[in-house]
């Protein structure tokens, strides 16, 4: 039996509501930031690049205020969606004041 996957979509914001990156999910590639942040919530089974931490990521060093997230299944439809464990620590410790999921 294949584990279900997801495209999972994030965008980060800033204070004035202009877009600064957009991450995807991958099931193959890692990063550092993701393995460290999976390994000190304890689930080093998380290392494949989550959309939120990619996001992050692209975004430099821009300051990030808001994040949102949205998932959709294998066919294009919208699921509910909220940020792991992984990445809700990733989101605390880059000081990002809103998360929003659908």
């Amino acid at each position: 039996m294949s584990k279900r996957r997801f495209f999972i979509l994030a965008k980060c914001y800033n204070k004035r509501n202009q877009l600064l990156s957009v991450g995807f999910n991958s099931y193959e590639k890692s990063h550092p930031i993701q393995k460290h942040f999976a390994d000190l919530v304890g689930m080093p089974e998380k290392e494949y690049l989550h959309a939120e931490i990619a996001a992050i990521i692209r975004a430099k060093d821009k300051k990030i205020y808001r994040i949102t997230t949205e998932r959709y299944d294998a066919h294009g439809n919208p699921v509910p969606s909220a940020p792991c464990p992984v990445c809700l620590r990733a989101i605390k410790a880059y000081g990002i004041q809103i998360i929003e999921h659908t």
